[in-house]
């Protein structure tokens, strides 16, 4: 992909198969995108561990990434494939140029290509973005009721903010979000 004369290679990565410089900087990135957030939050909320990452390299930098998660959840008696995306995060000298696009476009293949997720889902700003903002120009739509998941000490925390799309299902994507029941995402928030 190309815009404003300069290379986006937009690429996965295994968790088991990150290098120790790819580490460092998702260190680097959440910090500059997340360090607003409280830590006793991110500690006992955002525990879930995901399976791999996207990432986005500019001139040989990563510039953005994405954590992709993937686990089997019930929902009023029927067990679903749920995808996650969670810490989309872009560096400030590379936003406005179309790499979280690129970057959640591409974890959305791996999501229903490899992983073969009935649905996926992440948690947007809804104070800035009622709508969704960019993942709702992608196609994801916002659940009009609270999810929950357990936290590090296994009690359900609620949020508002959360965002589905079909992948594999959109039978079961609509089951979902035409439900008035509690949608339990399961452990961890990601």
């Amino acid at each position: 992909m190309e815009w404003a004369g300069k290379n986006l290679e937009v690429i996965f990565v295994r968790q088991s198969d990150l290098a120790s410089s790819q580490r460092q900087r998702i260190k680097e990135l959440q910090k500059e995108c997340f360090g607003h957030v409280n830590r006793e939050e991110l500690e006992e909320c955002f525990i879930a561990e995901g399976f791999g990452w996207i990432f986005a390299y500019e001139i040989g930098l990563i510039v953005g990434q994405v954590e992709l998660h993937s686990r089997t959840v019930q929902f009023e008696g029927r067990q679903l494939s749920l995808g996650g995306l969670g810490g989309t995060c872009v560096t400030a000298a590379a936003r406005n140029r179309g790499t979280a696009r690129a970057m959640v476009k591409k974890g959305l293949e791996i999501l229903m290509h490899e992983m073969k997720s009935d649905v996926a889902c992440l948690n947007a700003d809804i104070e800035h973005h009622p709508d969704g903002g960019l993942y709702h120009q992608l196609g994801f739509r916002l659940m009009k009721r609270k999810v929950s998941f357990e936290d590090a000490y296994g009690e359900t925390r609620y949020d508002i903010g959360e965002l589905f799309i079909p992948l594999c299902s959109k039978e079961i994507y609509d089951f979902i979000m035409k439900s008035d029941r509690t949608f339990n995402l399961g452990r961890g928030y990601w």
